[in-house]
């Protein structure tokens, strides 16, 4: 059976804010990164849905594992679990790269480029305009996670200046020749979303972006930058192959879109308990632990606990990850959502947030069993015990030839479990 590669290239950046997330969860706090559940989510759902993850190395075009440092642990854990690998580039793709990167930094160094970042500071205003008190504003954003960076990335030992050695942190190529000349031009501006002197470091990291952008496409697989890259960078694809650039990512939305279904159909009486549920579901980002295990460890224990779980989760959602890696046209995609679907409504069914039709046959059971009575013409009032027998029977069991499809009914099933604890 024909089968793509969906591998994908994920940024350093988007490990330093997951592990943040996953170390505030151990001390019972709240992370700094203000990206960092996002991007916690976002690396647990490459693991499930991608065939591989890669990391890309800021400078160096094949890195060992110890170029990238000792921090983040997460990085370094993943690696040694053989969960993460360093991106490689033969000479074809370094060649490649090599031609792509020119032509951004063309665009970079054009009017083109200066503008691009000065609408990029503008948008991050208007958007705190267009959402304000709806959410935490992204200006806001920009300046926690710049603060953030210099307090315990710039600064730690074995971390950032590991990776890029130089006297500011910033690269000594045509990108980071750019970014401090940005960092000149837009200073004013960049007062309002970066913490003091990290202007310089803030144009690095947007720019580095298309840097890795380029080596993704040269070795022909998905880039998905940290969400502060994106507004920048060069639109990352999802997918080759003449398949649709949001495919992968539509499937993803999907299964995520099993929750906000179940939300929807649940009202104000469980909104709490689907709340829960979304957290119990690593398949959604949510946590690969018992609430009580956090606080038990240190830092380095704690995230290798972490990384076993993602492991084996990984493991269990093999069948899922093989479908998608079976999609090789739109209508796979679409058989594949078809499918997602069906799970959806089955859930809704067993877990009583949709009324289930009778079949026929309980139809006629309901009308001739002792245990219904006639309290009104035509309204049979069904007793306790046939409701049980038909729970017993049906309620749990899915009703579907796909093995994923089983595989996500049950982890829907169990995390809705566990959120009535």
């Amino acid at each position: 059976m024909t089968q793509r590669n969906t591998d994908v290239l994920l940024d350093v950046t988007s490990f330093i804010s997951a592990e943040d997330f996953l170390l505030a969860q151990n001390r019972a706090g709240q992370p700094d990164d203000p990206f960092a559940r996002q991007c916690f989510v976002e690396i647990v759902q490459s693991l499930i849905f991608m065939s591989r993850v890669h990391v890309a190395h800021p400078v160096l075009a094949n890195p060992r594992p110890e170029d990238f440092g000792e921090r983040p642990l997460l990085l370094r854990e993943l690696m040694r679990a053989g969960l993460t690998r360093a991106l490689q580039a033969d000479a074809g793709q370094q060649r490649r790269t090599a031609d792509l990167v020119d032509t951004a930094l063309h665009d970079l160094e054009s009017v083109h480029g200066i503008t691009s970042m000065a609408r990029f500071v503008e948008q991050a205003f208007t958007i705190d305009r267009a959402s304000a008190g709806a959410q935490t504003s992204l200006s806001s954003r920009l300046m926690g996670w710049s603060a953030f960076q210099e307090r315990q990335v710039r600064n730690t030992s074995g971390h950032h200046s590991d990776r890029i050695p130089t006297r500011d942190g910033v690269e000594e190529d045509g990108f980071g020749e750019w970014a401090r000349a940005a960092a000149v031009i837009l200073a004013g501006p960049l007062r309002d979303i970066a913490a003091p002197s990290q202007g310089k470091y803030l144009m690095a990291t947007l720019a580095r972006g298309m840097k890795y952008q380029a080596r993704a496409e040269a070795a022909e697989m998905t880039y998905q930058s940290h969400p502060l890259r994106r507004d920048f960078s060069l639109t990352f694809d999802l997918t080759r192959d003449g398949v649709g650039d949001d495919a992968v990512l539509d499937i993803i939305q999907a299964v995520r879109g099993i929750h906000d279904t179940l939300s929807r159909a649940a009202g104000q009486g469980d909104a709490h308990r689907l709340q829960l549920l979304e957290l119990e579901l690593p398949l959604l980002g949510g946590r690969l632990w018992e609430p009580g295990e956090a606080g038990r460890l240190d830092d380095r224990r704690w995230i290798a606990l972490i990384v076993h779980r993602i492991r084996e989760y990984r493991d269990r959602a093999a069948e899922l990850r093989q479908a998608v890696e079976r999609c090789v046209t739109d209508e796979d995609y679409l058989r594949l959502a078809r499918d997602i679907e069906g799970v959806k409504l089955q859930l809704l069914d067993r877990l009583g947030l949709r009324r289930a039709e009778m079949s026929a046959v309980e139809r006629e059971l309901v009308g001739s069993v002792a245990s219904v009575t006639q309290v009104a013409t035509g309204v049979p009032a069904v007793s306790g015990l046939w409701f049980g027998a038909r729970t017993l029977g049906k309620q749990f069991a899915f009703v579907g030839a796909q093995p994923f499809q089983r595989f996500l009914y049950k982890e829907f099933v169990n995390a809705w479990k566990r959120a009535g604890r």
